[in-house]
């Protein structure tokens, strides 16, 4: 079980910033000695998860198989992304539905608007929950300690100027988006890019997830996606809510 958590923790390093390692890299990421980092992926290797050209290991189509593992089987992302899609066309922006996954929001089922820019993260994409949209809507519930490491956490990572800057008013910017039943982030993640997200509750009065939807400033301005995008969002996340 030891040399299990030791695998995946080496797979949950490959992304969009690291597609390929070497083995002193990935025992450095997860603080692993090299040996050890050596046979966890020369048993991803010989198991198909990876390739190795000598000196970089790289993930194989293989991994998809565990992705979908997850998306194929759980409700969430099954139900909502036709509710995306019809976001998507509606308003002509893309469309998200996310996770907490521990502190950081998790993306996981999307509908991408036809425009040459895209916006937002992919499925499987992730962001500091302190810093965004979503984040904030899925921190509603939290209190306390949770909500407290969230938040420092989120404050250790990339952020532009107009972010906010203070735990304290992070924390007031959760609290706002509970009172409200909605969260909007104004080029705090990425300049020239805005989100709003609205959560999901399923008939336990859970928050499960939240929706968003993110757009180029020059295409949408923070009073339209408040007026436009935040009701048809409810009305989505409101239907799925009830499915679930």
């Amino acid at each position: 079980m030891g040399g299990l958590a030791k695998g995946l923790a080496i797979a949950e390093c490959f992304g969009a910033e690291r597609s390929r390692l070497t083995i002193t890299e990935a025992a450095a990421l997860t603080g692993q000695t090299p040996a050890a980092a050596r046979r966890c992926m020369r048993t991803l290797e010989a198991f198909g998860y990876l390739s190795y050209d000598g000196k970089f290991f790289r993930p194989t189509p293989r991994f998809i198989r565990l992705a979908t593992a997850y998306t194929d089987a759980d409700p969430l992302p099954r139900l909502g992304a036709p509710l995306l899609a019809g976001l998507r066309d509606r308003l002509d922006e893309s469309a998200s539905l996310a996770v907490l996954d521990g502190t950081d929001a998790l993306f996981i089922a999307r509908a991408e608007a036809d425009h040459l820019v895209s916006t937002g993260l992919r499925v499987g994409g992730r962001l500091p929950a302190a810093l965004s949209a979503a984040g904030r809507i899925l921190l509603g519930p939290l209190q306390g300690a949770a909500l407290h490491e969230a938040i420092d956490r989120g404050l250790r990572g990339r952020r532009t100027s107009k972010a906010i800057a203070t735990p304290t008013a992070i924390a007031s910017a959760v609290q706002d988006a509970v009172a409200q039943g909605f969260a909007l982030t104004d080029e705090e993640v990425e300049i020239g890019l805005r989100a709003v997200a609205v959560p999901v509750v399923d008939t336990g009065g859970r928050t499960v997830a939240a929706m968003s939807m993110s757009a180029l400033s020059a295409r949408a301005s923070a009073r339209r996606m408040i007026a436009e995008f935040v009701p048809e969002l409810q009305r989505a996340a409101a239907e799925l809510g009830r499915m679930l």
